[in-house]
């Protein structure tokens, strides 16, 4: 399976660059398990003076300091690699409050999990897509789905029985695939397809969240990439 070349990457098989992409072990290589004590300076940050990020026991914690959104023309917090062509980006998130660091969140729109974003949009239109979890703004707990198009935004909400879930986003070619499952689950669920021809080959991939009043805190347990050959790979 395709997918399994992110752990054997590490352990010497051979890279093979698809036209166009970065090569399989370089996509693995971007993976960060947080096992240090700060975040890796690879990373990025968009909108860093609204966010405190800190690193332990294999954990990303974003805190929101100011209420932020990711919705039309808005612009929320995102923590980023740049990968170019087909990819798996994975993580398992967590949204509290950080008020009440126990507490999952009760207050609509605050939500946080992983995103692909065009770097156009930093000085232009918003363009990305995202898989999150926490509180939706219909009064539940959910994993919600958002395609924004040039800053028009569409999204999906459903009822999700917790604020964790392991998240992954997939591309391939024009394709994106996401999925949600509780935290230990065997299988994938589908959560949203996307077709984007407009997006560009290279995206800012990782970590998001956004909330309008800013008391979120959103843990994600290490952040996964590995390549993919194919839509089969993606559930894999």
């Amino acid at each position: 399976m395709v997918l399994a070349l992110l752990f054997s990457a590490a352990c010497g098989s051979t890279a093979k660059q698809p036209p166009g992409g970065t090569s399989d072990a370089g996509v693995a290589a971007l993976s960060d398990n947080f096992a240090g004590s700060s975040l890796d300076p690879a990373w990025s940050v968009v909108n860093a003076q609204d966010v405190s990020l800190s690193v332990a026991s294999g954990s990303l914690a974003m805190q929101l300091i100011n209420g932020v959104l990711w919705f039309n023309a808005s612009r929320g917090v995102l923590v980023y690699k740049l990968v170019t062509g087909d990819f798996a980006a994975t993580t398992t998130a967590h949204a509290r409050k950080a008020s009440a660091p126990a507490a999952p969140p009760d207050s609509a729109i605050h939500l946080g999990g992983l995103m692909a974003r065009s770097p156009a949009s930093d000085s232009g239109s918003e363009n990305y897509l995202f898989a999150v979890v926490g509180f939706g703004d219909q009064g539940h707990l959910t994993v919600e789905t958002k395609t924004t198009v040039n800053g028009s935004s569409l999204y999906d909400g459903p009822v999700w029985p917790s604020a964790d879930a392991e998240l992954r986003l997939c591309r391939v070619g024009s394709k994106f695939s996401l999925y949600k499952r509780s935290v230990g689950a065997p299988a994938w669920t589908p959560a949203a397809n996307y077709d984007r021809p407009d997006l560009p080959a290279t995206l800012q991939v990782g970590p998001n969240l956004y909330a309008p009043a800013g008391d979120l805190r959103v843990t994600v347990d290490g952040f996964r990439f590995a390549p993919v050959a194919s839509a089969a790979d993606c559930a894999q």
